[in-house]
């Protein structure tokens, strides 16, 4: 009785072991959220949505609205994800990132333009003017084809109401021919001086920006390839983007 006694109190020795030895390990490598260590040592509380080599999406779970958000790796010293994983990026990353150019950098603030479309021309860095002239470029080419789109119909519904007018001697071909005849036109006419006057007013925009870029011996076009890393699923991709 005694022997069997010692048997049953030794196996469940070995269990309550086994049990206290599973959550030690499980405390050790799994995190109920991802933590984000700053170079300056403060932790966010965060849900990692994604990481680039140039920064990581996030919630901040230690607000109330937990909105979303970013923080350039710059500003990282290394990365606790839930499931245990660590990612040092403090020796990798360089302490500061050097834009091409600053906003204003070219301007000259004592003497600028009083038009608000010039001034936020010169106060932009390069890269929001290739953005801004990308903007612009494809607004003026979408005013040119509406406007050869609606000046094309003009004369196609001009051209058939005075053929269906002219066919028969039936008064409604000629009613029929008639409204056609005048309201394709006007409508068409209406519709192509809009876009005329968009493909305008953006292709003057977006060569204001052309002229600038050169102005600053910047090039109009930039190709950047930018590299994702999913840690989650422990993959990488390309990202390639050619503005212009």
């Amino acid at each position: 009785m005694r022997a069997h006694t010692l048997r049953n109190v030794s196996l469940l020795t070995r269990v309550l072991l086994f049990v206290i030895l599973g959550q030690a390990a499980m405390a050790q490598t799994g995190r109920k959220n991802d933590v984000i260590v700053k170079r300056d040592s403060s932790r966010i509380q965060a849900l990692i949505t994604q990481m680039s080599y140039e920064k990581i999406n996030y919630r901040d779970l230690g607000k109330a609205d937990s909105a979303a958000t970013y923080i350039y790796l710059d500003q990282v010293a290394r990365v606790l994800l839930k499931n245990g994983k660590v990612i040092n990026v403090k020796d990798s990353i360089p302490p500061t990132r050097i834009p091409p150019d600053s906003v204003g950098q070219y301007a000259d603030l004592n003497n600028l333009p009083t038009d608000p479309f010039e001034k936020s021309v010169v106060m932009a860095n390069s890269d929001q003017l290739r953005d801004k002239y990308e903007y612009h470029h494809n607004r003026a080419i979408d005013g040119k084809t509406g406007a050869i789109v609606f000046t094309s119909v003009a004369v196609a519904t001009l051209v058939s109401g005075i053929i269906v007018a002219s066919t028969g001697d039936s008064p409604d071909n000629k009613t029929i021919g008639t409204s056609l005849a005048i309201a394709g036109p006007a409508v068409g006419v209406v519709f192509g001086l809009i876009g005329f006057k968009n493909y305008k007013i953006h292709s003057r925009k977006a060569g204001k920006i052309k002229t600038e870029l050169e102005r600053r011996n910047q090039p109009l076009t930039t190709l950047r390839i930018t590299p994702y890393v999913d840690p989650f699923n422990k993959s990488a991709r390309l990202g390639l983007r050619l503005s212009f």
